[in-house]
C-alpha cells in the first residue's frame, strides 16, 4: 500500500489497494460491472507530455464502452469524443450522491452502476467523494486513476511522477 497522498487522509481499518501494475489495472477495468467514468475538469490542465490526461480519459472510456460523467467546465471538449448519447454534465456532488442511492437508475436508466472510476479533480474532492462511497456503498466498486494514492478507493495508482503517470496510463491504454 502506498502512503496516501494527503499525509492526514486516515481512512480507518478498511483501505484500498495502490495497483502499481497496468495488467491489474486493464483486468479491473474489463471486468463487465456497469460501468461510469467521473472525468474533471482538471483534467484539461494536466498536461501529460503531448497530450492532456483528459485524452487518455476518453480513450479509456472508449476502450471500455461505460458511461461519461465531467464535471466543472470539461463536457464541452469531451462531448463528441466518446461513444454518441454516453457523455453527461454533472456536478461531482450530485454524481457522488447519486452512486451513493442504491434505487438510483443511473444515467441511463437501466440501473445502478456497480464500479465508478475518477479522474482529473482536485486530490482533496477525490478523497471526499471517495471516502462517502467506501462508507456508504456496499455494491459499488470504486477506482481512481490519478498519480495520487488514495486509500478512501477501493483501488488507486501509487503516487507517481508525471512521467511514470504518462507511462502508466499509455501502458493501460494498450492493455484495453
Amino acid at each position: 500500500m502506498a502512503r496516501p497522498y494527503q499525509k492526514a487522509n486516515i481512512p480507518g481499518p478498511e483501505m484500498g489497494i495502490s495497483v502499481s501494475d497496468p495488467q491489474v489495472m486493464a483486468n479491473l477495468l474489463k471486468d463487465p460491472k456497469k460501468k461510469v467514468l467521473v472525468i474533471g475538469s482538471e483534467s484539461l490542465n494536466w498536461q501529460l507530455g503531448e497530450k492532456k490526461l483528459v485524452d487518455y480519459l476518453i480513450e479509456i472510456a472508449n476502450k471500455i464502452d461505460c458511461d461519461v460523467v465531467t464535471t466543472g467546465h470539461a463536457y464541452g471538449y469531451v462531448n463528441g469524443k466518446v461513444t454518441k448519447n454516453k457523455v453527461y454534465d454533472e456536478s461531482l456532488i450530485n454524481i457522488t450522491t447519486q452512486l451513493g442511492d442504491k434505487d438510483w437508475k443511473g444515467l441511463d436508466g437501466k440501473g445502478q452502476y456497480r464500479m465508478a472510476i475518477f479522474s482529473g479533480h482536485l486530490v482533496f474532492y477525490s478523497s471526499q467523494t471517495l471516502s462517502k462511497l467506501k462508507n456508504f456503498t456496499d455494491w459499488l466498486k470504486t477506482i481512481n486513476l490519478d498519480k495520487y494514492a488514495h486509500p478512501n478507493a477501493r483501488f488507486s495508482l501509487p503516487n507517481l511522477s508525471d512521467a511514470d503517470w504518462k507511462d502508466f496510463l499509455e501502458k493501460l491504454i494498450e492493455l484495453l
